[in-house]
Formats: C-alpha cells, structure tokens, sequence
C-alpha cells in the first residue's frame, strides 16, 4: 500500500501560527495527524506541538490499532498538555488523527479539528465537532452547513489540556483501505473556507495530493479576510 500525503500550514491573519500537522508513513503504516492550538499568547503553539510530538512517539504502541490502545495514548496526550500549563498560561488543543496499518483504518478526534475520509470520490465519513454549534445542529436548530459561520462555532466542550473533558471519539473504518480512498484532515481555519462539495469536486480533478491541496487553498484564499485564523490540512491518497 503505498501512501501520497501532502501537508499544508498557514498562519493566516494571526500574529503566530498555533496549528501543529503530522504525518509519518512507513510501508503500510500511516498516521497523520492536526491539532490547533488554543490560549494566545503563544501558548496554543507549545499546547499543539506538544500533542502531537507525544502522538508520534506513541506509534509503536498504537500498532496494531485498538480503541483500548487509543483511549489510551490520548489521555497520555492530555496529561502531556496540562503538564505545560502555567498560571499565566492554559493552553489547550484541539486533536484529529486518521491511523492504518493497511488493514484496519482509525479516527480519533477531540475538539472541532476535522476528519474526512473517501471513497468512490465521496465523503464516506466526517468527523463531528465537538462544539456549542454541533450540539445546535443535533438540536435541528442550525443545518451542518451554517456551522462554518455560526456565533458559537468556537465555544469547544472537549480539548486537550482540559480536566475531565478531553474524552475522545474514536471510529473504525468498516471497509478496508483501498486504492482511490483519499483522507483529509484539517483545522477549523481550514474547513470554515473549503465547503465539502469543493473536497470532492476537487479530488476527482486532481491526480496527487500535493494538487488536490493547491486547488482546496484557493478556495480560502477566494473567500477568507485579512484576520482569519491559522489554516492547516494533512491531504493523504491511497494508491
């Protein structure tokens, strides 16, 4: 099985860039990975790459993957986080991970850092945030659509570096990972900007995930002002 991943990190309008990206491969093996800080300050940043340092170096553990094992190394991760909070700083993070040993394919996510996972061309699974927002569309109050710009669309119920609320969900592909299946993850700064339609219109275009990336940031580039927020994907295609 062999993987094509491209990897995008945009500060955006922001003083300093607090998203972190991941994604390591050897053989059949893939783990890829976001995570966007939060706190300000620079304290996001240090929250973000701490998460995902700690992930990386869990791999050997995490193979093959199990909901226990995954369970697992998060709350690890979030002990990890804490353990670089100061008084002045409570940095938090958010955490999407997509994770195959080229038979059983995971997702693990905590916050509003998204999964998107292809099939056939289409959207065959898609993270759920964990938001004020999500909890409103579960609600029919707001349609999945009217997320991107909704009032509480930053107000998280679960990160890590939080006590007692950086609870994962964790997934397992039904299917087995197949040539042609695509994989994306991305930050809220990304996803806000780049409507699923355009994900899947501009993947049946593209041949490498390099490209497939390059013709997705166009759409943030169209549409995002001067201050919006940091703006990072892992894109990965399975050949």
């Amino acid at each position: 099985m062999r993987f094509d991943c491209a990897v995008y990190s945009n500060i955006g309008g922001r003083d300093v860039n607090e998203d972190s990206t991941l994604c390591r491969q050897q053989e059949s093996t893939l783990l890829a990975a976001v995570a966007d800080g939060l706190g300000g300050h620079g304290g996001g940043e240090i929250a973000s790459s701490t998460a995902l340092s700690a992930l990386e170096a869990s791999l050997p553990r995490l193979i093959p993957p199990t909901e226990e094992m995954l369970r697992t190394v998060c709350a690890e991760l979030n002990l990890a986080v804490l353990a670089k909070q100061t008084e002045q700083l409570k940095m938090k993070t958010t955490l999407a991970m997509a994770l195959t040993n080229g038979e059983t394919l995971a997702f693990l996510h905590v916050g509003d850092s998204r999964i998107y996972y292809f099939h056939g061309g289409e959207i065959v699974y898609q993270s759920a945030d964990h938001s004020v927002s999500q909890l409103a569309v579960l609600a029919n109050e707001i349609t999945a659509e009217q997320i991107r710009f909704h009032e509480d669309r930053s107000r998280l119920l679960r990160s890590l570096g939080s006590e007692g609320s950086a609870t994962p969900d964790v997934r397992f592909y039904s299917g087995v990972p197949a040539a042609g299946d695509a994989l994306l993850l991305c930050t809220d700064g990304f996803w806000e900007y780049v409507l699923e339609k355009e994900m899947q219109k501009e993947l049946k275009r593209t041949r490498s995930a390099k490209d497939w990336l390059e013709q997705m940031k166009k759409s943030i580039r169209r549409r995002a002002g001067k201050k919006n927020d940091n703006n990072s994907a892992v894109a990965v295609r399975i050949g």
